[in-house]
């Protein structure tokens, strides 16, 4: 009985040790991947916070910065954007920021946006200036 209560010991340490490592694991910094800012976007919709927007920053020169970042607002409207979709934080300059929510939709693989098309990927003109001395932006995004 004490061999078969060792070995289940043994078993959980084994798996506990097994998930601390997957968990911790994150991808290494890319030698190239400038410093990054705080980068904090409220996004709020005919005065209303719009909680679950997913946010796309694309640099505006893809020359001068080749690093994209992302969100999705909390329900406080306010996402905390990441470079790569892993390191916290944004590199400094200029950014095509636009924003996705989307609804119920009939058609599963093509849900409808409940943002207006103006803001949306390949449509925004919408830029935020990312700099090291500001580290919350907000859009108050309207219209059709």
């Amino acid at each position: 009985m004490k061999k078969i209560f060792v070995i289940i010991i043994c078993i959980l340490i084994i798996v506990v040790e097994i998930q601390v490592i997957s968990c911790s694991r994150r991808p290494k910094r890319p030698a190239d991947l400038p410093e990054l800012t705080p980068c904090i976007v409220t996004v709020t919709f005919g005065g209303e916070i719009m909680k679950g927007v997913g946010i796309l920053m694309t640099p505006e020169d893809k020359n001068v910065n080749k690093w994209g970042a992302g969100g999705i607002t909390n329900d406080e409207g306010k996402a905390t954007m990441v470079t790569s979709a892993v390191f916290d934080g944004v590199v400094s300059g200029r950014y095509i920021i636009s924003f996705k929510k989307n609804g119920e939709s009939v058609d599963m693989n093509a849900p409808p946006s409940l943002i207006p098309k103006k803001y949306l990927t390949g449509n925004s003109k919408e830029i935020i200036e990312v700099t090291t001395d500001k580290s919350e932006y907000a859009f108050k995004l309207d219209g059709l």
